[in-house]
């Protein structure tokens, strides 16, 4: 009886502690666009070989709404599919999610698609 109080209690202190489901972000901030919308890429969600690059890159307008877009760029063609995106109001609450099926969108010299495909490759 001892062991299994003694369990419930180690049990208690990790969950307590935060132990446990860890969805960890470390986002790499790009330039701010000409509207104030401000770029920023998931490094731990980067994902790439030779071929290809699938990443999540965060859009922040100046009002603090927040738009996140999951994307496989493909370097051979120069393109990106985008996948999916989430928007949050600024206090953090989702306000709106889609998937975005088929959305192939060729990269452009000088956009901003563009510096990050050359910060990937």
């Amino acid at each position: 009886m001892k062991k299994w109080f003694a369990c419930l209690a180690v049990a208690g202190l990790l969950f307590s502690a935060g132990v446990g489901v860890s969805y960890a972000e470390s986002w790499y901030a790009l330039d701010t666009d000409q509207n104030g919308r401000t770029g920023y890429i998931d490094n731990d969600s980067v994902d790439k070989n030779d071929a290809r690059a699938t990443l999540r890159l965060k859009i922040v307008d100046p009002n603090g709404d927040h738009s996140i877009y999951t994307m496989t760029f493909n370097r051979a063609d120069k393109t990106v599919q985008l996948i999916d995106v989430t928007t949050y109001n600024p206090q953090g609450y989702m306000i709106g999610s889609e998937t975005l099926a088929n959305t192939k969108v060729q990269i452009q010299e000088g956009s901003n698609l563009d510096h990050v495909y050359h910060l990937i490759w």
